[in-house]
């Protein structure tokens, strides 16, 4: 069995490598893809170790790489803007009316801009949806699986995944 999961985790490594490399270059990710190629086929591996069922080994390393990558995308995004949000470093209330004079380059002043409007769209965007919607997202954004989800609200799997399908759909047309 242990040469079997080699050979396949050998096998699948090339496809995780440039998913993972495509998804960093698109949304500009300067982080190793190394590290979550490494991290998905090492959980492939336990999982398998551990006796969990996997029927298509390639579509739960795909699904796990964009969960993976995703993550990623929201830590750099999360870490942005707290930049973006934070006071002076020193701490000093005043200060934090004060111009700062950091020398920074145009291209990281940029993205910050871009970070900001993009933050702000996605903010009217969400305000526009429904409680019901607001709260789908939410869950689904703090890793609940859809079964989670529907047991919590109450509502069907199949319900809860069209909805959250559909306001992504309305997130990606107001970013576009």
């Amino acid at each position: 069995m242990g040469k079997s999961i080699d050979i396949e985790l050998a096998q699948l490594r090339p496809k995780v490598l440039a998913l993972t490399r495509k998804f960093f270059s698109s949304a500009h990710l300067d982080s190793d893809p190394e590290d979550i190629v490494q991290d998905v086929l090492l959980n492939l591996w336990r999982a398998k170790q551990n006796g969990t069922e996997i029927k298509n080994a390639e579509a739960w390393a795909v699904r796990a790489t964009k969960n993976a990558c995703i993550s990623a995308w929201r830590k750099k995004t999360a870490t942005a803007f707290s930049r973006l949000a934070s006071p002076s470093a020193n701490g000093n209330p005043d200060d934090k009316h004060r111009p700062s004079y950091d020398v920074v380059s145009d291209s990281s002043v940029l993205d910050r801009i871009r970070e900001s409007e993009a933050s702000a769209i996605l903010q009217r965007t969400l305000e526009g949806f429904s409680d019901g919607t607001r709260k789908l997202l939410k869950l689904r954004a703090s890793g609940l699986s859809l079964d989670e989800i529907s047991a919590i609200t109450g509502r069907s799997k199949g319900s809860v995944k069209s909805s959250i399908s559909a306001a992504r759909k309305t997130l990606i047309q107001s970013l576009g």
